[in-house]
């Protein structure tokens, strides 16, 4: 018997509840780590995340303490806590702006193990985890525009990233 209390549904109508969309969530995000060998050699148990405050971090810190050693650095070091939707404004305002070498730099930002997640992902999530947090600051400029656009196309984000990720 499938549980009716659903939290999630994605583009094409499949509902997930609390216990799918959780798996689902730490599913993307180690899978993302493994996609882009983000540990080089592979035998390391510990992982270093950028220092930086927000909800994105304290969930990525949460999600990747439960299978790893994590270590907060400053610098450039470690994991940045950008997410698909961090990514996708980013490279939008670099190309409103006629930046485009910028728009390579921040597919460059693709290697986060958030950067498969949306805001709405993480956001939910902190949630149902109990995970408390500031929320990014958005370009509301951007936000609007988007969202003329989102009750056409709520794939808006991932389409503007996977847009620009073969041209580099």
């Amino acid at each position: 018997m499938k549980n009716k209390n659903y939290v999630w549904e994605f583009t094409n109508q499949r509902k997930l509840n609390k216990k799918e969309f959780l798996r689902y969530f730490e599913k993307k995000v180690f899978a993302t780590i493994r996609k882009y060998k983000m540990f080089g050699d592979g035998k390391s148990r510990k992982i270093f995340l950028k220092k930086c405050s927000g909800l994105n971090f304290n969930v990525l810190k949460y999600v990747l303490g439960k299978k790893f050693d994590v270590e907060v650095v400053a610098g450039s070091k470690g994991f940045s806590c950008y997410d698909l939707s961090d990514v996708a404004e980013m490279i939008f305002l670099d190309i409103l702006k006629g930046k485009f070498n910028n728009a390579k730099f921040r597919l460059e930002n693709l290697k986060a193990p958030l950067c498969r997640l949306l805001d709405r992902e993480v956001e939910l999530y902190a949630q149902l985890v109990g995970i408390k947090g500031n929320l990014r600051k958005k370009d509301v400029g951007i936000e609007k525009f988007f969202g003329k656009f989102k009750s056409k196309n709520p794939d808006l984000e991932q389409n503007v990233v996977k847009a620009f990720e073969p041209l580099f």
